[in-house]
């Protein structure tokens, strides 16, 4: 004849149907879904196991795959100190004498960068037994500029900014004096 189970033994056996190695955390998570109480702690970390250690770990190293280059903005101060400025309604030239600069210098040698309202010409290899390349650089400009050129001619380097608004310039910089000598 079959017993009748104690009242301990009934709960025993509903556990048993039930998993219980579940917490009552993720037992909670499971029936309530997203509206759990505990439902921000269901996320599960899956990062590297803990060492014990409180320094950090190095989790990888790779190389990266950017080519970095210095820009020409690093060079602060201006080693070209004489040019000519000519105001024209829709740009402004800048004359920059130097001597034999078609022959010493390739195209490469030359970088011009600017932004809107920065200007910055580099010029290597013009004297080889300096290690300083020749720099002219306008951190701020009177006004903004939509661009920004060079042409190289035997003794002397022509740059033609291309102004946003037509207006008058003084001066280049937008300090209202001269940062270098003009000729």
């Amino acid at each position: 004849q079959p017993q009748a189970p104690s009242p301990g033994d009934e709960d025993t056996n509903n556990n048993n149907n039930n998993n219980t190695s579940k917490s009552a955390l993720q037992d909670n998570i499971e029936t309530k879904g997203k509206n759990a109480y505990y439902f921000a702690h269901a996320h599960k970390a899956n990062g590297p196991k803990w060492d014990g250690k409180v320094e950090p770990k190095l989790l990888a190293k790779q190389e990266s795959q950017h080519e970095f280059k210095k820009p020409a903005f690093d060079y602060s101060k201006s080693n070209i100190r004489k040019y000519a400025f000519l105001d024209e309604a829709k740009a402004v030239k800048l004359y920059i004498d130097l001597e034999g600069i078609g022959e010493k210098c390739t195209d490469e040698d030359i970088t011009l960068e600017y932004t809107s309202t920065s200007l910055n010409l580099i010029v290597r290899n013009y004297n080889p037994d300096e290690q300083e390349p020749l720099c002219l650089v306008f951190g701020k400009l009177t006004a903004s500029i939509d661009g920004a050129t060079w042409k190289k001619k035997k003794d002397k380097l022509i740059l033609t900014l291309t102004k946003t608004n037509e207006g008058q310039w003084h001066t280049i910089n937008d300090k209202g004096t001269p940062d270098h000598e003009l000729l």
